[in-house]
């Protein structure tokens, strides 16, 4: 029901169209059918012309229901994964990192894929189901005794059809969970390349466990799955030749069925094979396509607030952010119980250049996505000159006051939403600061290259966080990758340059050779915030 309220909503001009198109070529078909048994007895002489004109209708009539369908499809799938992408975006972080991208990867590949193809196999069941009425009203008109005993026969089998495909729709809900499993090992393959070619006990024991225990066990559900539905098709099959055995060698032992009913009987059985055929199959794309439906909606992800819909004016500069005693509980790896960062109180104002230490674990990563907006605090407020943050366009609004590079960056190889006529000449100043003018080139408003070293693609996402020019900036370990001499580049020029711009400069870093820039150092221990160290680290360090 799921899919069939989800296929009205989104096309239901077309489904009309496909359903309307589909039973015009049932019902010439039928009438085919009807023409054709009266051939055969001699009953339909001079009918030459409506026998074309029907096959006709048939043909015609038949693309077009397969031409609505195939439209509906694609333009499902298209609006699938576009819902889906928006629906993502519009989804806290902290639950998007909870699912795990082999999740979402699944969901964006596979899931929506199944959807898209169980809705396309509703119309077309719609369709089938039609003829297969329309048969049975051409076999009532025909014998009504007969029909009721044919209907016996087809219940019991239709009975033993779905008892085993139940059985094959709880394998499929498995075998999506070990697929999620598997695409789970795959991130672990591709992020672990190196780990694992360097211990070969590790190696072997993640192919062994993991991969190819995966792997195996998806494939024996998947294979009995397969065999069952398999079986089932056969039995479908051989349920159509049992029916037409007991019309032609068991009815006629009883007497009072004339040779032009039996006939009849057997050439709409025998057409009734494809679309009954067709129905019971069906339960396999359909049951796939609601399993992935469950897994989507199981996701949780969020919907685009009203008032995020339409033009946004974004902020260019600020004069005091506040946070006043935010909190924020999670689960940390490999630990049990919930950790808990804050309350944390803390103003920046532009021109500051703020240095954030502490050890791993510490909370320094979750802190800076608390005050850049990424993740909502628990308790507590943010507050922008003055006014604390309420609703998701207040939050929409401040996020664009920062531009940002994490240890887990992700560099875009296009200059997205920097549309402007100087785009170009900026980047290349700023690719010969970073001494990438060798290796890289701005054509079109797109990057050459991001093939580089780690530190090389950081210096990129620098280049691009210059490039948005945004009142706010922060850095999550920036020069952990760089070497000394862009390392102390960063520190000595860079950083001072933005602060002489009057941008608000965060850097978390453990580069204590340069703690002499700050302006402010803050220290994070287990959550919270130690008294602040300001001009005594500038001293100490000259």
């Amino acid at each position: 029901m799921n899919l069939l309220r989800m296929l009205l909503r989104s096309s239901r001009l077309a489904l009309v169209l496909a359903v309307v198109t589909g039973l015009a070529s049932g019902a010439s078909s039928a009438g085919l059918l009807a023409l054709t048994g009266a051939a055969l007895v001699g009953k339909a002489q001079g009918m030459g012309w409506y026998f074309a004109a029907l096959c006709g209708v048939a043909l015609l009539s038949r693309f077009a229901s397969h031409a609505v369908l195939n439209g509906m499809h694609h333009g499902l799938v298209f609006q699938m994964r576009t819902e889906l992408g928006r629906r993502m975006l519009a989804t806290p972080l902290r639950r998007l990192e909870e699912l795990g991208s082999h999740r979402l990867l699944a969901a964006l590949t596979g899931d929506i894929s199944f959807v898209g193809a169980g809705l396309m196999l509703l119309p077309q069941l719609i369709i089938h189901l039609a003829i297969l009425l329309g048969c049975l009203g051409y076999m009532a008109w025909l014998s009504r005794p007969l029909l009721l005993a044919t209907l016996g026969f087809m219940a019991v089998g239709i009975g033993t059809y779905l008892l085993p495909a139940r059985r094959s729709l709880g394998l499929m809900r498995t075998a999506r969970e070990l697929y999620d499993r598997l695409l789970k090992h795959f991130d672990t393959l591709s992020e672990g390349t190196k780990e694992l070619k360097m211990h070969r006990e590790r190696r072997l024991a993640f192919l062994r466990e993991d991969l190819v225990g995966t792997s195996a066990a998806l494939r024996k559900v998947d294979a009995l799955s397969g065999a069952i539905d398999a079986a089932n098709s056969s039995w479908g099959m051989l349920l159509f030749f049992a029916i037409i055995g007991l019309l032609l060698f068991v009815m006629p032992t009883f007497g009072g069925v004339d040779a032009a009913t039996l006939t009849g009987f057997s050439l709409t059985i025998l057409y009734m094979q494809q679309p009954l055929d067709s129905v019971l199959n069906s339960f396999h794309g359909v049951g796939q396509a609601t399993v992935a439906l469950s897994k989507l909606d199981a996701l949780g992800l969020g919907q685009e607030p009203p008032e995020l819909q339409g033009p946004l004016e974004s902020p260019r500069a600020f004069e005091r952010l506040e946070l006043r005693g935010i909190t924020h509980a999670y689960r940390r790896d490999h630990e049990d119980g919930r950790f808990l960062l804050g309350p944390i109180d803390l103003t920046i104002r532009p021109g500051e250049l703020v240095f954030l230490v502490g050890g791993n674990g510490s909370g320094k990563t979750t802190l800076a996505k608390l005050l850049i907006g990424l993740y909502a605090p628990e308790s507590g407020a943010v507050v922008l000159d003055g006014k604390p943050l309420s609703d998701e366009r207040d939050w929409e609004r401040y996020r664009q006051l920062f531009s940002s590079v994490f240890v887990d960056f992700c560099l875009f190889d296009r200059m997205l939403g920097l549309e402007r006529e100087d785009l170009t000449e900026q980047a290349q100043r700023y690719l010969e600061r970073l001494q990438l003018t060798h290796k890289v080139r701005i054509e079109a408003g797109a990057l050459s290259t991001t093939s580089l070293s780690q530190g090389q693609r950081k210096r990129l996402a620098l280049l691009t966080a210059y490039l948005e020019d945004r009142p706010f900036y922060l850095f999550d370990e920036w020069a952990a990758d760089q070497d000394p001499i862009f390392k102390a580049l960063f520190y000595e020029q860079l950083l001072p340059d933005l602060k002489r711009r009057g941008k608000a400069v965060l850097v978390i870093t453990h580069d204590d050779r340069y703690f002499h820039v700050a302006d402010r150092l803050l220290r994070l221990e287990y959550g919270q915030l130690l008294p602040e160290e300001k001009q005594a680290v500038r001293q100490h360090g000259s």
